[in-house]
């Protein structure tokens, strides 16, 4: 949420329990041997015992549940910052999405961290309020490590949510703006535009593969930054960008009679299509009309 990870002393209070478990590791191990043995007999032994046994300073479900303790308090002491990062630009349309996954996703491990401490306290004072069968427990986790899996690999789907949000778009207005002298994450507008014509006169939207990070590449901003830039001053997507100007160039191919002395298959190379389908699916949708239809005219 802040676009980059600053150290604080005060997040040495997140590794408490790491440490404690640390101290007792320690405590364990630089005891005679005939100790660390009298754990491991007592744990085969007593197996519902084994996580009341104290090894150290704490047991072993006083760690758990200080561990998910500590994981819940720092969720919940993250809501403030969370909020405001929710308000930045609410209706810009990639924020939109990295909003939903992130509420998501913060909502999946608040919830995961509330069940296992609930449940490790129970299991810490002897008590199943609920007739939990320990089966029902260890699929319950199970699941929710699944679920948290789902949400954790979505941005590989959703760029926008793998990009980021820019910090300095706190400053922008999330309403197209018409003015190119503006300023917008921190640069120049208008050299973006006159970069951009630069790129379309080269016809680099006309090569096949060319995608959001080789357009990023030539503009020299960042990924995220350029397709915020497309969304900003164009209304539309990089991709929509991109493909509107391919099928404008094929129309303006067919219309000269280009088909006259070459192949179809021509006139989706020149024009920087993948593949037929890919071709005639886009034409389609961007003109109303199909390609074969289009070509009769």
């Amino acid at each position: 949420m802040d676009d980059k990870f600053t150290w604080k002393w005060q997040y040495i209070l997140l590794f408490v329990p790491f440490l404690l478990s640390i101290i007792d590791v320690t405590i364990v191990f630089s005891n005679p041997a005939p100790y660390y043995n009298q754990i491991v007999e007592n744990a085969i032994n007593f197996p519902k015992e084994r996580f009341n046994a104290k090894y150290g300073l704490l047991s072993l479900n006083e760690h758990y549940s200080l561990r998910h303790l500590w994981q819940l308090i720092y969720l919940l002491s993250l809501l403030p910052l969370l909020r405001r990062f929710l308000d930045i630009n609410p209706n810009d349309k990639l924020k939109v999405i990295l909003n939903r996954w992130l509420l998501l996703f913060y909502a999946a491990l608040t919830l995961m961290a509330f069940i296992t401490l609930f449940f490790g306290v129970e299991r810490m004072l002897g008590l199943n309020t609920l007739n939990v069968s320990t089966t029902s427990l260890y699929s319950l986790q199970i699941i929710l490590f699944l679920v948290l899996l789902l949400i954790s690999i979505a941005p590989l789907y959703f760029p926008s949510i793998l990009y980021g949000f820019p910090k300095n778009q706190l400053l922008v207005s999330s309403s197209i703006s018409n003015d190119t002298n503006s300023q917008m994450y921190g640069l120049d507008n208008r050299e973006l535009n006159n970069s951009l014509i630069t790129i379309e006169q080269q016809g680099a939207f006309l090569k096949q593969g060319f995608n959001l990070n080789a357009c990023a590449e030539l503009l020299h901003v960042p990924a995220y930054h350029a397709a915020y830039f497309f969304y900003q001053t164009k209304g539309i997507s990089f991709t929509s960008y991109r493909n509107n100007i391919r099928v404008e160039k094929a129309k303006q191919l067919i219309d000269s009679g280009f088909l006259e002395s070459n192949d179809l298959n021509s006139l989706i190379s020149e024009c920087g299509f993948n593949s037929k389908s890919d071709f005639e699916k886009t034409f389609e949708k961007l003109t109303t009309t199909s390609y074969n239809n289009y070509q009769l005219k």
